[in-house]
């Protein structure tokens, strides 16, 4: 088994045991607020005393398991306890998830699958807002990863005030399709196979599908019927005496059919703008191939993005962003820009 942190931080209903007691004190003015805020926000959960343990990789024991190595937080309800990474993306959120797995009563352990996993990544967005666009930006990029990729269109224009008066403006257009480790996933699978759970072999980009579709279908449901229509389904199926809720019912309850083309498309629209800024920032080498595509095929000569209209659209959702609505990336490809380029830019299908 692995060693506590050195550092023990006891408060009402727990410890906290971290590298040292600022990182201790940290974690438990966290857990302060978010607490009582998921009490109050998810209906059937409470709290049991729980340790919570500040690691630099989460695991229970000395030598991480495959299955946790790539894990910013972990849940063991045998020991009542949240290994945390004090290295995690956000801290908070990542908390937040694990926090809703501690807390989850009875009714909740009907949901099949990975959705509890869905569930768990959900309220951590709803208690975490400045991690939230990230978070669904990468849950549901990754459901259309893994049901056939993510499809984008870059149209590159001369900003009007760079031609001379009554010049035409020459564009260019880029349409791209995001592909995945886990592409060709039947999404049925994510009512079968529980991802979260260390004994569940999974590839990394195979996990995250499974997230990405398990965040999906919690997402839909709850945007209908709230936290409340979803248990609503769990408590249905115990008085039917069931031990899972049927997929059928969390599909109607989604809006959602077997089909993986009905996944990506609702992943794809459920998009904003907030989140395709996300996913740009997250695959960022498509925009510069772009404005690159765009200068080797007009033979334009411009040394700073700012003199171009970029925008970046979704083809299967309605969210449209500029590259200027995304200043470090641009500042990014101002001074790739400076450099020598080959010749070549190869782009996946593009037209004038």
């Amino acid at each position: 088994m692995a060693a506590p942190p050195s550092s023990v931080l006891a408060f009402d209903g727990g410890r906290v045991l971290a590298a040292d007691p600022t990182e201790a004190e940290r974690v438990e003015g966290l857990l302060a607020r978010l607490q009582p805020e998921l009490l109050g926000l998810l209906p059937d959960t409470s709290f049991e005393d729980l340790d919570v343990w500040v690691q630099d990789t989460p695991s229970l024991y000395m030598n991480a398991t495959e299955a946790s190595t790539d894990a910013e937080g972990l849940w063991s309800p045998t020991h009542q306890r949240i290994m945390l990474s004090r290295h995690a993306d956000h801290i908070e959120r990542t908390l937040a998830h694990e926090l809703t797995h501690a807390a989850l009563g009875e009714s909740w352990g009907l949901l099949p699958g990975s959705m509890e996993e869905g569930l768990a990544d959900h309220v951590s967005g709803s208690l975490c807002e400045s991690g939230a666009s990230r978070l669904r930006a990468g849950r549901l990029s990754s459901a259309c990863l893994a049901t056939g990729g993510v499809s984008l269109q870059v149209d590159v224009l001369p900003r009007a005030l760079s031609c001379p008066a009554g010049a035409p403006r020459a564009g260019w257009s880029a349409c791209i399709r995001l592909k995945g480790e886990a592409d060709g996933t039947d999404p049925m699978d994510v009512f079968r196979l529980a991802a979260g759970l260390s004994s569940t072999k999974l590839e990394s980009g195979a996990k995250r599908g499974f997230y990405g579709l398990a965040y999906l279908a919690v997402a839909r449901i709850v945007d209908r019927g709230g936290y409340e229509g979803l248990q609503e389904l769990c408590l249905r199926a115990k008085q039917q005496g069931l031990s899972r809720v049927p997929s059928s019912w969390i599909l109607d309850a989604a809006g959602l059919d077997a089909a993986a083309a009905s996944w990506r498309s609702a992943a794809a629209a459920s998009m904003g703008e907030a989140e395709l800024i996300e996913l740009v920032r997250m695959y960022p080498d498509f925009v510069s191939d772009a404005v690159h595509g765009y200068l080797t095929s007009t033979g334009a000569r411009i040394d700073d993005p700012a003199q171009l209209e970029v925008e970046i659209s979704l083809r299967e959702g309605s969210a449209t962003v500029l590259l200027s609505q995304i200043p470090d990336l641009e500042a990014t490809i101002a001074m790739d820009l400076k450099r020598p380029q080959p010749d070549g830019v190869q782009v996946a299908s593009a037209h004038r």
